[in-house]
């Protein structure tokens, strides 16, 4: 199992056993803000399942955030297929007493550097919420432009997309 460690976080896949961390997530809706309805823990099992085949087949997929110091769930992050795309998509969830405290952008810059890296992605590309501005300040962090409009989910998203070379010219990463 790959492991991902960065000052203060760790990053891995999920374990078979932790369907209860995702829906620990999925349920809260100032989370999972755009839902009408919590999440379930069957939906949550779903996610694991479909995760660990991921994770298996391309070492994509959801990681659970855990702080280091104290190995607390915090939240997660998703390295996966965009359905409307078929490109990989970067995202995270954290649970809202971790949130506003820098570690999407700790968590997710370490990712988007295993998936250029280690992955050899050749693009990776996020879409955020036009009224989410701190996911959107996320992704200026990152360095992942905005490119576009697109409808995701049935609402309209601001799409994002860095290339490998992009991403490459300004790291210690081969294109």
């Amino acid at each position: 199992m790959t492991t991902l460690l960065t000052e203060r976080l760790q990053l891995r896949p999920y374990k078979a056993t932790e369907a209860a961390l995702i829906h620990s997530i999925i349920s809260d809706l100032r989370v999972i803000f755009w839902r009408k309805e919590p999440g379930t823990l069957a939906e949550a099992e779903k996610i694991l399942a479909t995760s660990m085949k991921r994770h298996e087949e391309s070492g994509m997929g959801f990681w659970g955030v855990f702080e280091r110091e104290t190995a607390t769930f915090i939240g997660q992050l998703i390295l996966q297929p965009l359905p409307e795309t078929g490109e990989p998509e970067i995202g995270y969830h954290f649970k809202v007493e971790s949130q506003g405290k820098g570690y999407a952008t700790e968590a997710a810059r370490k990712l988007l550097d295993h998936g250029f890296s280690d992955l050899s992605l050749p693009r990776i590309v996020a879409v955020v919420l036009p009224d989410n501005e701190p996911s959107q300040a996320v992704m200026k962090k990152l360095g992942l432009p905005y490119v576009k409009d697109l409808m995701k989910g049935g609402m309209l998203h601001n799409y994002f997309a860095l290339d490998r070379a992009d991403y490459a010219a300004r790291h210690q990463v081969s294109a």
